[in-house]
């Protein structure tokens, strides 16, 4: 089964977040080994290793929850899949979202991320949201556009 084209990706992180945790251990023990007495070497590899379990949980959920990719059939957004074949067109970029039914696992748009406003073939309308609103707002505006052509 091959990979089908991916117009749009965002994973809903970066993976070099993971190394905040090494980072302040690291930098933990070179400032305690300049003062009297050493470093603690246990607390420090302790304290990065606790702050890359958490980091580490953050960046799965993220991946997993945040996650946008389109493709000429569908739309994932997060857990959440939408057969591009519902989609109708595009809503205007000012057009209010809030009480819309949102794309994905949450009840609003996650933060810091930007709304994109679909009409699907019921006559209703629903909120995708991307990091890149713009990008995929014209993921989506091409793959609509090249489907009326056809």
């Amino acid at each position: 089964m091959t990979e089908p084209d991916v117009l749009f990706e965002e994973s809903g992180t970066r993976p070099w977040v993971l190394l905040f945790g090494p980072v302040l251990a690291a930098a933990g023990i070179g400032l305690e080994s300049l003062a009297p007495g050493g470093a603690s070497l246990p607390l420090w590899v302790g304290v990065g290793l606790l702050v890359f379990l958490y980091t580490l949980l953050l960046v799965r959920t993220r991946r997993r929850y945040l996650r946008v990719r389109l493709t000429r059939t569908t739309l994932e957004q997060g857990t959440t899949s939408l057969p591009m074949s519902h989609v109708t067109s595009l809503r205007p970029v000012d057009e209010e979202h809030h009480g819309l039914r949102v794309l994905g696992d949450g009840p609003v748009v996650p933060r810091r991320l930007q709304p994109v406003v679909l009409r699907l073939t019921d006559g209703t309308r629903a909120v995708a949201w991307a990091r890149d609103g713009a990008g995929l707002r014209a993921a989506l505006e091409d793959l609509l556009r090249a489907r009326a052509a056809s």
